[in-house]
């Protein structure tokens, strides 16, 4: 009798660990899935420092897992980091840095991994150009592409604002 019951003891001990290992391995799997596919959303609640463009940085790093849009003028590459493409003509892209082209005027325009304007050049990089007038050029660009995918992204069911907020705050303040 008394073997039994260690036996059962034993087992039911066993049972509540894998179900509670089980749950909290399924819980840090739902965060994960929650932070990467709701991406789109919480970077656009977010704070950010003046001049950080986290919406461009978060939507290129989560490409794959948010909602895109189906428009006639954006497509998609998801090879590599992945790239948006406008009108077959200009790619945003992310590698060692941010990289918006745009291949009908022969126009590269670079972003620092924090979404800040950092130079232009046309063919050669070691003539970069810093000044505004290329900020903005660029800026006009990324209004074309970055509200559609935005607007896109739909809201949360279970709200992780504050988890992505605490992944991401440095980087962007």
């Amino acid at each position: 009798m008394n073997k039994i019951f260690m036996k059962n003891k034993l087992l039911v001990a066993l049972s509540l660990a894998f179900l509670s290992l089980s749950l909290w391995g399924f819980g840090k799997l739902y965060v994960a899935y929650n932070l990467s596919h709701y991406a789109g959303y919480y970077v656009q609640h977010m704070p950010r420092k003046e001049g950080a463009n986290p919406e461009m940085v978060i939507v290129l790093k989560y490409l794959n897992d948010i909602e895109k849009p189906t428009t006639n003028n954006l497509s998609y590459d998801f090879d590599g980091n992945g790239a948006i493409i406008l009108d077959n003509s200009i790619v945003l892209s992310r590698g060692t840095y941010i990289r918006l082209r745009n291949y009908t005027e022969n126009k590269k325009y670079i972003f620092n991994n924090f979404g800040s304007y950092s130079y232009y050049y046309t063919d050669d990089i070691d003539k970069k150009k810093y000044d505004s007038q290329y900020q903005k050029e660029a800026e006009l660009l990324l209004d074309k592409i970055l509200p559609p995918i935005l607007e896109a992204q739909p809201k949360p069911t279970i709200n992780l604002q504050n988890l992505f907020n605490e992944k991401y705050f440095e980087q962007f303040n």
